[in-house]
């Protein structure tokens, strides 16, 4: 294949129309040096249909078609093995981005010296104006990424391995290579664990406000719901393949100390594993009620209660050893990870 100063790596399952709009992003970007690797996660109908659609014919596009569903992880690392650009950029198929997005990115980890070490740049997740009938959930997530993001513009944190969420990020190839890529055995947080290799292997990491990635969330309330917990469980999964990081001390401080008072509080009173599944139902159900009365702000919290309880008691299952990941099948590579 043609070598490129850089490749963008999408994978796509099942979702024709939001990986077209994504596409159309590509089409104006002010940075033209680039190629196009889509990795299908084995859709029901092929996405080289749109993949090769005339509509995105000036492309340097290459599709690569996974055997059986194999997951983000897998697909991602299924696009970097057909590249040979000197640099990569992960791009999610429901994320439109910017027309300055590539070459944004590419100024940046461009920028690399001795001092800094490779770059690893990460951009925001922005909620389009034009985003018809968002549900509460999906919107929820949408709020939470923009005050992330204006945490990391005003300085009230650094950007480290833990904003690595992938879907608009950039970094070089070579450090993909140099850290094995990312571990399939995550179907959840796989992000967050390769962001930490790249820390342990000299990455410095930078957040570009400039490169916006409007985020057309489309996730189900089941999707969601299945967030929190499998975070749970893979921030374990993190702990014990990377102890010397204490992950796991520092998610229970948090947990304990950097949340807000009512959420500790009602995390207090459902102490029991029914309670708190009673709790998480009457919230999303409480959330839906408000959202169809424009009640957003009461609606959104009702969802973080949800989502602490859920991400709490999950937690505890997990660190029991009875978490639902450990009697699926994926959960076998997790047991072979060995406890502290």
């Amino acid at each position: 294949m043609n070598q490129n100063v850089c490749d963008v790596i999408i994978t796509t399952k099942n979702r024709p129309d939001s990986l077209r709009r994504s596409l159309r992003g590509l089409l104006g970007q002010t940075h033209e040096d680039f190629g196009l690797i889509v990795v299908d996660d084995c859709s029901d109908r092929p996405m080289a249909e749109v993949v090769n659609d005339p509509e995105f014919a000036s492309l340097r596009r290459t599709v690569v078609t996974l055997e059986q569903p194999s997951g983000p992880a897998a697909g991602r690392n299924a696009g970097v093995a057909r590249s040979e650009a000197t640099y990569i950029i992960f791009l999610d198929d429901d994320v439109v981005p910017d027309p300055r997005f590539i070459e944004v990115h590419l100024k940046a980890v461009m920028a690399a010296d001795a001092t800094t070490g490779p770059i690893v740049s990460c951009g925001p997740f922005v909620q389009p104006d034009d985003w018809e009938n968002p549900t509460p959930w999906n919107l929820w997530e949408a709020r939470l990424a923009q005050r992330e993001a204006d945490a990391l513009v005003s300085g009230k944190y650094p950007t480290t391995w833990r904003q690595f969420h992938t879907g608009n990020n950039c970094l070089p190839r070579q450090m993909f290579c140099d850290v094995g890529g990312f571990d399939e055995r995550f179907k959840r947080a796989e992000d967050d664990e390769f962001g930490l290799r790249l820390f342990n292997q000299g990455c410095s990491f930078v957040f570009l406000p400039e490169a916006v990635g409007l985020h057309y969330s489309n996730r189900s309330l089941e999707a969601w719901l299945l967030t929190a917990r499998s975070y749970a469980y893979f921030d374990i999964m993190i702990d014990r393949l990377h102890p010397e990081r204490g992950h796991l001390k520092r998610k229970k401080f948090e947990l304990r100390f950097q949340r807000s008072l009512p959420l500790i509080l009602v995390r207090g009173v459902l102490r029991g594993r029914r309670s708190k599944q009673m709790g998480i139902k009457a919230f999303v159900g409480l959330a839906q009620f408000l959202h169809r009365r424009n009640r957003t702000w009461l609606a959104l919290a009702a969802l973080s209660f949800a989502y602490d309880l859920s991400y709490v008691q999950s937690l505890n299952d997990a660190e029991k050893g009875r978490s639902e990941f450990d009697r699926a099948p994926n959960g076998d590579a997790a047991r072979a990870i060995p406890a502290r």
